[in-house]
């Protein structure tokens, strides 16, 4: 894609209710602005041949390996922490700063089909994808 079609791309999702329709390699890729309930933003919604697939997002939520090619392509990586500060701080007491600090570098990872940067999508498409077109 060049640069013009990229900055249309970029206009059409600074609105809400935007859309535009990519050819990733094989997969056509349909974006769509749409807003959040109850919060007064809005997201990019990334449907895969024309889907959202439930199954898409399971991975090992260990490691964050994906099982399905269409969940690396294009949906994004979400990693937060296993225990939170709270349930950290307790363990400390009882067993030490070194056990607990292990604890605090585990990570649960999961993937998400919304996107709220546009930047952050335009950089992971173009890295998890060798041709894009712009369809319509």
């Amino acid at each position: 894609m060049q640069q013009a079609d990229w900055d249309e791309l970029k206009k059409q999702m600074s609105t809400p209710y935007g859309s535009m329709k990519l050819k990733c390699d094989d997969y056509e890729v349909d974006l769509v602005q749409m807003i959040e309930s109850g919060k007064k933003s809005w997201g990019t919604t990334v449907y895969v041949d024309g889907y959202l697939k439930g199954i898409w997002l399971s991975c090992n939520h260990k490691t964050g390996e994906t099982e399905h090619e269409e969940t690396r392509r294009f949906y994004r990586k979400s990693e937060r922490g296993l225990y939170k500060k709270k349930e950290l701080e307790a363990y400390r007491k009882v067993f030490g700063k070194r056990d607990a600090d292990k604890k605090a570098a585990q990570k649960f990872i999961t993937y998400d089909w919304s996107w709220k940067n546009f930047n952050s999508l335009r950089k992971h498409l173009e890295a998890n994808n060798t041709s894009i077109e712009r369809l319509h």
